[in-house]
């Protein structure tokens, strides 16, 4: 799982193994390690690692999805800051509160 998401990443940065493991200060060979699986990291690195990628040291290890907390996030920005209508009218500062609120109670749900 660690390895998997660990290629992910770094192919979500359009980065080559060399490159991150520059960026980390460890060799590429650990590096390339790390991804399949044949060594994992001390906790310094694997904070260092979860930094750079800015993603939690729980997700790198299989316990957490942050495209879910990313999705939040994001549909958290549209309901305070986005231009929409409900009913034709735009939506109050209190209303978008309420609608903001509601989305993380649903989000608790899942």
């Amino acid at each position: 799982m660690f390895g998997e998401r660990l290629r992910t990443l770094r192919e979500h940065q359009e980065m080559s193994q060399l490159e991150v493991a520059k960026k980390l200060d460890i060799m590429q060979n650990t590096y390339s390690r790390y991804e399949r699986g044949i060594r994992e990291p001390d906790y310094a690195t694997l904070k260092k690692i979860a930094n750079f990628f800015g993603v939690s040291i729980d997700y790198l290890l299989g316990n957490d999805d942050p495209s879910l907390e990313d999705d939040l996030a994001d549909l958290e920005n549209i309901l305070i800051n986005g231009r929409y209508t409900i009913y034709a009218q735009f939506p109050t500062d209190d209303e978008r509160e309420m609608l903001r609120d509601l989305l993380r109670v649903l989000y608790r749900k899942k």
